[in-house]
């Protein structure tokens, strides 16, 4: 069990003025830290960022989730923070389940997943079931039981993010952690968190989902074996 928890929070961000305000300012309540990746919006999300008390980094151009997430991680681990919240900016990740996540890190579980997959009713059909079919694979391929392998809803410790060497760009950078940090842990924790959708969200169930699994395909063969 972690004696001293420091717990921070990273939000990749894009096009996200209209929601990255309320989602910081839900995530400070919990947290003292939150470091917004401003992954070259063209609108005013890193000034509501900042005005909800973020840290901010903004790149020059859109690259990615997982380019935005890789230039946030060295700043954040190079602090005295313990753990590592992921929380996207869309608004679809509840900041209120963040102390159920966080309660199951600070119990010494190293990475800790928020499932949607137990409440099906609030999900839409179309992302359950490709949502299923990519954490059937990553079970698979992890040989641990992934229940919702594409939540980008997270906290992990540093020192095993540390660990970690990524490359991912885009939505695939979620399965590339799984992949390269399942020989470190003992289990992915998983725990219950609401589903909320219906406002601005760039991923694409089909699309997205098929170049997730064959990524983790690569992830499998050529990076972490």
């Amino acid at each position: 069990m972690t004696l001293e928890f420091r717990p921070v929070a990273l939000v990749p961000a894009y096009q996200a003025a209209e929601t990255v305000e309320p989602v910081v300012r839900g995530i400070l309540l919990h947290l003292p830290r939150v470091l917004v990746v401003d992954d070259g919006s063209t609108d005013a999300t890193a000034i509501r960022a900042a005005q909800a008390r973020a840290q901010v980094l903004s790149l020059p151009e859109n690259s990615g989730k997982g380019s935005a997430i890789r230039a946030g991680l060295p700043r954040l681990l190079a602090s005295d923070a313990t753990h590592v919240a992921f929380v996207d900016s869309d608004g679809q990740h509840d900041p209120r389940d963040l102390p159920t996540l966080l309660q199951a890190a600070r119990e010494g579980h190293d990475f800790v997943i928020g499932s949607r997959m137990a409440r099906p009713e609030e999900t839409p059909t179309v992302r359950y079931r490709t949502n299923e079919i990519g954490s059937r694979i990553l079970s698979r391929m992890t040989g641990h039981e992934v229940e919702d392998g594409q939540s980008g809803y997270r906290v992990i410790s540093a020192d095993l993010l540390r660990r970690l060497k990524l490359s991912a760009r885009g939505y695939l950078i979620e399965t590339e952690i799984l992949l390269k940090a399942a020989p470190f842990v003992s289990t992915f924790r998983h725990v219950p968190v609401r589903a909320i959708y219906g406002g601005p969200s760039h991923y694409r169930p089909f699309v997205d989902t098929w170049v997730i699994s064959w990524g983790a395909v690569y992830y499998k063969v050529f990076e972490t074996d």
